[in-house]
Formats: C-alpha cells, structure tokens, sequence
C-alpha cells in the first residue's frame, strides 16, 4: 500500500484506523466487532487492543471484554491544543466573548472536508454549534461556511473542499454555492435554525489568515432567536474581538 509512491506501514495504518474509529463510538465495542467493523483478523486485533492497553491509548470495561479510547489520548489531545498557534492565540478571545455576550462561543478548524470543534465555552442552555472534538462536514455548521466561503473564493472547486462521503444533488450544491457567495458579501455566516440535533444556531467569523486559512470562530445563539441585524452585530463583535486580542488588550 502507498501513497504519493511511499509505502504505508500496515501495522501503523491499522492502528490510526481502529484508534479513529473508538473515537467515534458512543459506547465501548468488544473484540469481535472491532475485528469485524475494520476488517482485521481477530488474532491481529486481539494483539494490537493488548500493545495499545499496555500504552493507555485503549482502556477495558471491569470484565475486560469491551473497549474504549484511554487516557492518553485525552493527553495527546490536550497537548495539542496547548501547543498549537491559533488556540493559543484565539483563547482570550473565545473566552471575552463568552463573558460579554454571555453565551456559547467556540473556535472550529476545516480538517479534510470537515469541520472540527477545538474550543468551546459553553453557556448551559445555548447549544454549541458542535460539540468540542467532534467534527461535522463544513457545509453543515456556519463555522464550516465561512471557512469555505474563503477556501473556495480564489478558484479553488468546491468539490475539492467538501469531504468525500458528501455526495450534494445538483439542487443542494447549488444552494450551498449561493449561500457561500452571500457569506462572502456580508462576512460571516449564519444559522438561523436548526437542521440537526447535534448542531446549535448562531454567527461564524473566519480568524484571520495569519493564524491558518481554516479557522472560524463562531457565536451562539438560541434557535429561532437570531435576526439579520443582530447576526451583523455578532459579526462585529467577534472581529473587534480578534483584532484586541491580537494586540494583547483582552
């Protein structure tokens, strides 16, 4: 197996690939649908459930039949954030915003066609655009819009930008082309409703390009709350924000 014509380590693949998927369950997944759901011999999976045990990037229920992510992911995860540019940047400003306006705010990065939640301070009844560490495709949340709305505003094919399980119908991409070129007009983008269960309403700012192309901080509102001149004020708050913060007056 390759890519870019340098070989994959197998051993290597099949650990990310069941590491990626234990982050996706709600619950913890015994052997056999672990080996089932990847595709791995129960023998391979048996072996590399141990190494990453012994390693705490896995952790087993009290029986020891069932697992889960471990520890050390939460730490390699926490390391991230604590290391990487933007989120050191942003932080002060995520969390003046959560004080002033007194609700959901969070910082939202375009990973492979999707959007992923960084950071959030949460208001207890204001629901997040997304949860923090999950990621959703970018067209579904206004913090994935306005991200795209700049990615694809220099030529770049949508297409290219949307993940690869998005398959729009003709009708949809349309829509989503017309709302991003609206976004681009006015300078964010917005959610007025909700769509999803798991995806609150609310205004998205892109951060600024000096800190990454694909970046958004997003303000949340209560459903059905949020009008157009109360979007634009949001806007504004989040970019006066930025540019203080940036200058260390927050």
């Amino acid at each position: 197996m390759t890519t870019g014509g340098t070989p994959r380590v197998k051993s290597a693949d099949r650990t990310v690939e069941l590491l990626e998927l234990l982050a996706t369950m709600p619950d913890r997944r015994t052997l056999v649908e672990l080996a089932r759901d990847l595709g791995i011999p129960k023998s391979s999976m048996h072996g590399l459930l141990h190494t990453l045990v012994q390693r705490g990037w896995v952790e087993t229920d009290t029986g020891g039949s069932r697992y889960g992510l471990g520890v050390q992911a939460l730490r390699t995860g926490a390391a991230y954030l604590r290391t990487d540019r933007a989120v050191r940047r942003l932080t002060s400003v995520v969390d003046w915003l959560h004080r002033e306006l007194d609700t959901t705010v969070q910082l939202g990065r375009l990973v492979g066609g999707h959007m992923v939640c960084l950071l959030t301070r949460e208001k207890a009844d204001v629901r997040p655009m997304l949860r923090t560490g999950w990621s959703s495709p970018a067209y579904t949340t206004a913090m994935g819009r306005v991200v795209l709305a700049r990615a694809t505003g220099d030529d770049v094919p949508l297409a290219r930008m949307l993940p690869a399980s998005a398959a729009l119908p003709p009708a949809a991409l349309d829509a989503l082309r017309h709302d991003l070129a609206r976004t681009v007009e006015r300078g964010h983008a917005v959610d007025t409703r909700l769509t999803d269960l798991d995806h609150g309403t609310g205004v998205a700012v892109a951060a600024p390009l000096t800190l990454g192309p694909y970046d958004a901080i997003g303000v949340c509102t209560p459903a059905d709350a949020l009008t157009e001149p109360q979007a634009h004020e949001i806007a504004a708050a989040i970019r006066g924000a930025v540019t203080a913060g940036l200058a260390g007056r927050l």
